[in-house]
């Protein structure tokens, strides 16, 4: 089945936010934590941004919330296509070796950096005051435990000391198997919606919200598109529904509503984590709209978002590692000569097309083969058997 290419232009850009997002916590730590963080912009800039519309450029709890919901909708979009339980089971079976591996191999590669001593985010955090990006890596490297970390404890653990990324591996790895679960048991039932509703109600103030909405979404396009057709249709709807994606979608994580434009929506029945809540429709009502509007699937479908998509997975395991590195080593070269934020500005400027270097080669070298490595285990071991 052809790939919905807009929505790998979707997954791209939200990579890309996810880099914005350490390189501000790494040099402008205000801008997402708020007041009593070190602030390098005058006039409070850095405090005011971190609670306005602005936050939704660097918020990358957000991007995640997209990739969650966009898991949710590829899982399970070409089961509601053809209706084949087997495209279930396949996708069950590859599911943890097609994720391994770039896991592994970006666990490796931050060991390779610990190992020969090139990291500096510990100098740089000091200076720019994240204590956050100071206190990564902060332990002495093992080869077996690093090995024990891709494989196995970042997927089972939760454990992800040598990529800080990684938190999000069980999450997605524990998601997708809530997909399958659900396509097993409830995907051909024509009283499914039950399952939407329980599950809503069950994983409402969880990650696992993002699964379930974007399984939710594929089977309506499947199944119920004259729906989605009338929506289209009254655009003013779909304006509104965006906008308010996008409100949603900026409210802060880093730091306490409190003295903010969000603070009339900490509403305390959304539990200890309203942003993950707000996060999660944001990114729903985003892609109810994208799966309906002919612009934006034009815009997310350009040349440069959908390499950033091909790249998106690599992308997202390894700029850590280069920010820890790379980008902290110019950033501390450059700081004797220029003033700090013309240090930042070379650091990023510089760090990001190695970034995109580095992340299209691991594609090339890891994360195909991966996916051809699953399709494998599926086609001569699994299916065979």
């Amino acid at each position: 089945m052809r790939k919905i290419k807009y929505l790998d232009g979707l997954r791209g850009l939200a990579a890309l936010q996810v880099v914005f997002h350490h390189f501000v916590l790494a040099f402008y730590p205000a801008l997402f934590s708020g007041p009593d963080i070190p602030t390098h912009l005058p006039n409070g800039v850095e405090v005011f941004a971190s609670g306005s519309f602005l936050n939704l450029f660097w918020d990358g709890n957000f991007a995640v919330c997209i990739f969650f919901v966009l898991s949710g909708f590829v899982l399970s979009h070409k089961f509601f296509v053809k209706k084949e339980n087997e495209i279930v089971t396949a996708s069950a079976v590859k599911r943890y070796f097609r994720l391994a591996l770039p896991v592994a191999f970006s666990v490796f590669f931050a060991y390779v950096f610990m190992k020969f001593s090139l990291l500096y985010n510990l100098p740089a955090g000091e200076i720019s005051g994240s204590g956050w990006f100071a206190s990564l890596w902060d332990f002495k490297p093992d080869f077996l435990d690093s090995l024990n970390q891709g494989f196995i404890g970042a997927f089972f653990y939760g454990i992800f000391d040598y990529n800080k990324l990684l938190w999000t591996i069980a999450c997605e790895f524990l998601g997708s198997f809530l997909v399958f679960s659900f396509l097993a048991i409830f995907g051909k039932s024509k009283s499914r919606h039950w399952a939407y509703i329980f599950l809503i109600v069950a994983f409402f103030q969880t990650y696992y919200l993002a699964f379930i909405l974007g399984v939710l979404l594929s089977d309506l396009m499947a199944n119920e598109k004259k729906m989605l057709e009338k929506f289209d249709k009254k655009k003013i709807w779909r304006t509104t529904l965006l906008l308010v994606g996008l409100a949603l979608a900026s409210f802060p994580i880093g730091r306490d509503p409190k003295g903010t434009m969000y603070a009339f929506a900490n509403f305390s029945w959304l539990g200890t984590e309203p942003p993950v809540f707000y996060h999660i429709v944001g990114a729903f009502f985003l892609m109810v709209v994208l799966l309906e509007s002919k612009r934006l699937q034009k815009f997310f479908a350009n040349k440069l978002f959908l390499f950033l998509g091909k790249i998106s997975f690599t992308m997202y395991l390894l700029h850590f590692t280069i920010m820890g590195s790379l980008s902290s080593y110019i950033f501390l070269k450059l700081l004797p000569i220029v003033s700090y934020h013309g240090a930042v500005a070379w650091s990023f400027l510089i760090s990001l097309p190695v970034i995109f270097l580095v992340s299209y080669a691991a594609y090339i070298f890891v994360d195909k083969k991966a996916v051809n490595f699953s399709h494998f285990v599926y086609e001569k071991l699994f299916k065979r058997a």
